[in-house]
């Protein structure tokens, strides 16, 4: 993570980052497919997993934004692009366990599934 997406990122390095995260997360994947276990329930065990999920969430984000925004800095493109990149990025996982990551259509926070809706 610190060489691939750590505080200077480009496409490359992030691609070089994603491609490692989902060969991890294939590995993890399959080693479930048997009856036999990849791991010991525990908390290490689900650190660890949460861990991996995280790392391709901010992977898969960052990616997306192809810009330089705060604290996330793309050596390739070093310029803040408002007109193009003024909003949210929304990373939902699915059942398949693969990520969905979208982008908003304004700067406004988009609503949470869980959040109550208005009358």
């Amino acid at each position: 993570m610190t060489a691939g997406a750590g505080v200077l990122r480009s496409e490359a390095s992030l691609r070089e980052a994603a491609e490692a995260l989902e060969a991890l997360h294939g590995d993890a994947v399959a080693g479930g497919d048997d009856d036999s276990k990849a791991a010991e329930p525990g908390v290490e065990s689900w650190e660890t997993t949460n861990l991996l999920c995280v790392a391709r969430v901010l992977v898969a984000a960052a990616r997306l934004r192809e810009e330089t925004r705060g604290c996330h800095w793309r050596e390739d493109r070093p310029e803040r692009d408002d007109a193009h990149w003024r909003r949210h990025l929304v990373v939902r996982l699915t059942p398949e366990r693969t990520l969905d990551v979208r982008t908003t259509d304004t700067a406004d926070f988009p609503p949470t599934l869980d959040a109550p809706r208005e009358p």
